[in-house]
């Protein structure tokens, strides 16, 4: 499981196009001194600061205007996404607070209503049954997201539109087994005949769970193999089961070695992340707020959540730091620039900054 760990590790962070510019800044500290016979010289410069270019702050828009109070829910990429706007916005001026794990529907609903909470990130999903009580499978995400705009408007809320990726369950199987039996999606899974299915137990009685495969793809497991949530992979890999529950967004997804089986009639519905706020809150912040939160979201395809998800959890990285290398990497706020330090040395050796 380390070594699978460590391959998707690799692979996810390629992919998802993250700049490590810290890690260019420690190869460059690490300079030793060079000498001539045994005459010291100075040294390299050594890198002991990181800075961005800055503009004025009376020159930024979200300069003197109201507080953004920002809230996140309780999923890794909902992590990732506060940290994102939260970093962005506060490069064009804004003052942010960042609440965490604010993963209560009713609280939402009901801070983004009085004004104590301003933004946050909400499965579309999620939205239309939690919120909007809209327990219906949708023909497409264009009219998802209608329903749950509708829905906000009539309470004085706003969705902004939704993020390319989206966040599910899903089925998977080994590449090996894919290739093997000509399975890409479900409707060729189920013409397969009885298999083994591996889920968590809760995945037995969700609406969205394997009832909705049997009605929606007369899937009908020969036996269903109950699992641990984190432990589908490893399943999967050891053979004795040949599709397994995951979620979209889950960084091994990522690995060549695994497939994720196409849903054409979309059972699981649409996760796609859209954005909640209030006309209020977009009139007093300005069209840059909105602005830079849909220049975020638009970056944040299927490939790039992966592989932010597996730095936070797969590499152990904090959000802040992820959220700062990809929004440089993708031009969202200027590249950190490494200042140099110049040393001279003196007669005994030690070395000290020039002044």
């Amino acid at each position: 499981m380390r070594r699978l760990r460590a391959t998707a590790i690799a692979l996810i962070v390629l992919g998802a196009g993250l700049i490590v510019g810290l890690n260019a800044g420690a190869a460059s500290a690490g300079h030793a001194m060079k000498t001539t016979g045994n005459t010291p010289t100075v040294p390299e410069p050594s890198v002991t600061t990181v800075t961005r270019p800055t503009v004025p702050a009376s020159e930024l828009p979200g300069t003197g205007k109201p507080i953004v109070h920002l809230g996140d829910g309780n999923t890794p990429d909902e992590f990732i996404i506060g940290q994102l706007y939260e970093v962005a916005l506060q490069n064009r001026g804004y003052t942010v607070v960042l609440d965490r794990n604010a993963s209560v529907y009713s609280q939402q609903f009901a801070g983004l209503q009085n004004g104590r909470l301003d933004l946050y990130p909400e499965y579309l999903g999620a939205w239309n049954s939690w919120i909007a009580g809209l327990h219906r499978r949708f023909a497409s995400l264009r009219a998802s997201y209608r329903a749950g705009a509708a829905y906000a408007s009539k309470h004085g809320l706003v969705l902004l539109p939704p993020t390319p990726y989206s966040y599910t369950s899903c089925v998977a199987v080994l590449a090996q087994y894919a290739a093997a039996n000509h399975v890409y999606s479900i409707p060729e899974l189920a013409s397969e005949g009885p298999i083994v299915f591996g889920a968590p137990i809760t995945f037995l009685y969700q609406s969205d769970g394997i009832s909705a495969l049997e009605h929606g793809y007369h899937l009908h497991p020969g036996y269903v193999q109950t699992i641990l949530d984190t432990l589908q992979y490893w399943w999967l890999t050891s053979g004795n089961v040949q599709a397994a529950y995951c979620k979209t967004t889950d960084p091994l997804l990522a690995s060549p070695k695994f497939v994720e089986l196409q849903d054409p009639k979309h059972v699981f519905g649409y996760g796609n992340v859209v954005p909640v706020t209030t006309r209020r809150v977009l009139r007093a912040e300005g069209p840059d707020f909105l602005h830079t939160i849909e220049r975020v979201d638009s970056l944040l395809t299927l490939r790039a959540i992966r592989g932010l998800n597996a730095e936070y959890e797969l590499g152990d990285h904090l959000p802040t730091p992820i959220a700062e290398q990809f929004l440089e990497g993708n031009g969202i706020v200027p590249r950190s620039r490494y200042a140099p330090v110049q040393t001279t040395t003196s007669a005994n050796g030690s070395t000290s900054p020039t002044t």
